[in-house]
């Protein structure tokens, strides 16, 4: 009777210890499990989606250095497009390694300055920033200076 007993009690503290230890874990490392897959997928989309930008980024300007910087000034114009900026500056110029360097320059609310700055780091525009800065303007408003590039066609480019 006692070793009856005895094994009922290790029975159940077997059981006891399996449902308050075991399985609360084993909870835990699925759920761990879970993330860590969950990050790894949005990890690689992101990397995904990041070499897609890349690629659409560095595309090429066209061929010619007048045509090169006629399409950096296009594309810094529709950044200011139907936007309530004040002091719009464009200057553009061809050369030094790059099909055109351009410098964009504006002042205006917080919100339609950042649109600006968007339009120009959206692959489509075709434009490289190299550098964006937000500084305080006059009259409280801000002022918004961008520095960009569109690359130079390269061989395989032009076939």
């Amino acid at each position: 009777m006692t070793r009856r007993l005895a094994a009922a009690l290790l029975a159940f503290l077997a059981l006891g210890l399996h449902l308050g230890v075991t399985l609360p874990f084993r909870r835990e490392r699925d759920g761990s499990r879970q993330e860590w897959a969950e990050a790894r997928e949005e990890r690689e989309s992101l990397r995904s989606r990041r070499s897609r930008l890349e690629r659409a980024a560095a595309r090429p300007a066209p061929s010619g250095d007048a045509a090169a910087v006629r399409a950096l000034r296009q594309s810094l114009l529709r950044a200011a497009e139907r936007l309530p900026l004040a002091a719009v500056r464009i200057a553009v110029e061809a050369g030094g390694g790059v099909a055109a360097r351009g410098r964009f320059s504006a002042e205006g609310a917080q919100p339609d300055l950042l649109r600006a700055a968007e339009r120009l780091a959206d692959p489509s525009s075709g434009v490289l920033l190299e550098r964006v800065t937000l500084l305080p303007g006059q009259g409280g408003e801000l002022r918004l200076e961008v520095r960009a590039v569109s690359l130079r066609a390269g061989p395989e480019a032009g076939s």
